[in-house]
């Protein structure tokens, strides 16, 4: 529960919490309290991240601290990857971080409904990529076809996966169509109108269709041909990943985020390599509300984040973490609510680790 999120001091000279209600109307009491919580922290206390439960737990045994939240990722249960031999336990692992008291964190890395090449160049576990399908996202949506049902069939896949998180009573942060300015990813390759319909579809299908209301919903682009818009996105963030060790707090991204959004929406970085620093975030004033520091390397090399770094970051007094020092009372009476686009290596390591012959 939010409750058991601890921190080291509650005051900065960061900007003003913002307030706003969840775009989904039907909103579960969880789902409020969450998007309640991270508006309360936003301008005053930066909440830590750690994708990949492997990750989070060498931040355990390394750094002495868990971090607030949990990112995972809902690739393996994409039909075209099961239909591969993919297998995931991600879910389970989400809903086991959640009941310990951690807040969850779902990016879903969409491997193409069809046409994965599966090449000895491109095998089938690059499919989430552009180079790695001829999928054609905007000739999907033109008609009623069966690349148009293929995508139906994956958004219901999914939603069994997010009514299990549901079902367990937890609220989750929801990155579905990340970094689609890129093109690098196949829901982003062909223009922003074919991603904004593909956004409006899956959203619909996932609230409407099977009444799922247990998620803040996130945006992950700084380019206006792309982001949906205020009133689609509960949180607005961005993807970073800067030179090795470089601790840089973003601010012209902050600055043109802000503007984007109008300063109506809580501004956060979904991936880094690079952990911004949080003593000059204070100090200039540029309060991203949460980071996500991405999985293997990134982490653990020593070079994207060494380890006095990070120690020094877990005990700042605005970072919050799940198990430090001191309690955090954040009053929302909710007790059940535990809750790159320039490298994805980690993940592909993973996802040929993970493949069947």
């Amino acid at each position: 529960m939010l409750g058991k999120l601890l921190i080291l001091a509650l005051v900065s000279p960061l900007a003003a919490s913002l307030s706003y209600d969840n775009i989904d109307k039907n909103a579960t009491p969880g789902a409020k309290s969450l998007l309640r919580y991270i508006q309360s922290q936003y301008g005053s206390n930066f909440i830590s991240g750690q994708q990949d439960l492997e990750s989070l737990q060498w931040v355990q045994q390394n750094i002495g601290v868990t971090p607030a939240i949990l990112g995972s990722d809902l690739t393996y249960y994409s039909p075209s990857a099961v239909a591969h031999g993919a297998k995931s336990h991600t879910v389970d692992d989400a809903i086991h971080f959640g009941q310990q008291g951690g807040i969850n964190a779902i990016v879903w890395h969409w491997y193409a409904p069809n046409c994965l090449l599966d090449t000895a160049d491109e095998p089938w576990y690059k499919g989430f990529y552009t180079e790695g399908t001829c999928f054609n996202v905007a000739e999907a949506l033109s008609s009623n076809g069966s690349d148009y049902q293929l995508i139906i069939r994956d958004i219901d896949a999914i939603a069994v996966q997010l009514k299990r998180l549901s079902d367990a009573n937890l609220a989750v942060l929801f990155r579905p169509l990340h970094e689609p300015e890129g093109g690098w990813f196949w829901w982003g390759a062909h223009g922003p109108a074919a991603f904004k319909k593909l956004w409006d579809l899956l959203y619909d299908r996932i609230t409407r269709v099977h009444n799922i209301h247990n998620i803040v919903w996130v945006c992950n682009t700084a380019d206006g041909n792309w982001y949906p818009g205020n009133d689609k996105c509960d949180i607005a963030t961005i993807d970073h990943y800067g030179d090795t060790g470089d601790h840089d707090i973003l601010q012209s991204e902050f600055t043109g985020l802000q503007a984007l959004t109008k300063g109506e929406r809580v501004l956060a970085l979904a991936e880094v390599g690079s952990i911004p620093d949080p003593v000059l975030q204070a100090a200039q004033n540029v309060p991203w509300a949460y980071w996500m520091t991405w999985s293997g390397e990134f982490i653990n090399d020593g070079k994207h984040n060494s380890q006095s770094f990070l120690k020094s970051t877990f005990n700042n007094r605005n970072v919050v973490s799940l198990d430090g020092p001191g309690h955090l009372g954040n009053g929302t009476g909710n007790s059940t609510l535990a809750a790159r686009g320039t490298s994805h290596r980690a993940l592909l390591r993973h996802a040929k680790r993970h493949s069947m012959a």
